[in-house]
């Protein structure tokens, strides 16, 4: 790990939250020092990306990891900076990381049903808003990051839970950064 930095690349506000929680208490394989610019950043687009860090000289290589809820979204860097990336691992968040609020409230069948019932694939944070009244901006850094920084152990539960439920391998979720 030492000899290569990290790139965390979240989606959206929320997914950034997440992660700083995790960060901040101490839950993930890598800490902040370990980090590109020792912060999780908000970029989804390959060209900035290249265009904002890896102009920059590094004596180490970067390792990326895109968290994300969709496999559609490409991320290609150019030629002549894939040399400064030793891997690039897509964690994704299917069908969006307001999920993780369903989960936490023991509603993840319900959800599905509800989904299923009305013929819609209804976004969990429009069902979040719905249903819930303890986070109503879902999408808000500030509301996620103080609702999840009050319980990080149960974030840790919760993104754990995610994994087994995922139809994704537990190798393509946060779940794979949590410390053991």
């Amino acid at each position: 790990m030492a000899n290569e930095l990290i790139a965390l690349l979240a989606e959206g506000a929320a997914e950034q939250a997440i992660l700083d929680v995790l960060l901040d208490n101490d839950k993930l394989i890598y800490n902040r020092e370990e980090l590109l610019n020792e912060e999780i950043l908000r970029e989804r687009s390959a060209t900035r990306f290249q265009r904002r860090y890896l102009g920059l000289s590094f004596s180490k290589k970067i390792k990326i990891y895109r968290i994300l809820d969709s496999k559609g979204e490409q991320f290609k860097l150019g030629k002549a900076y894939q040399q400064n990336i030793s891997n690039i691992i897509n964690l994704y968040t299917t069908p969006e990381i307001e999920i993780l609020f369903v989960i936490l409230h023991h509603d993840y069948n319900n959800y599905n049903n509800y989904t299923k019932k009305q013929k819609t694939k209804l976004k969990p944070s429009i069902y979040v808003k719905q249903k819930y009244s303890d986070l109503q901006h879902v999408k808000n850094y500030h509301d996620v990051y103080r609702f999840w920084n009050s319980q990080p152990d149960q974030l840790v539960i919760v993104l754990k839970e995610y994994a087994c439920l995922s139809v994704h391998d537990v190798e393509q979720t946060i779940a794979s950064l949590l410390r053991n």
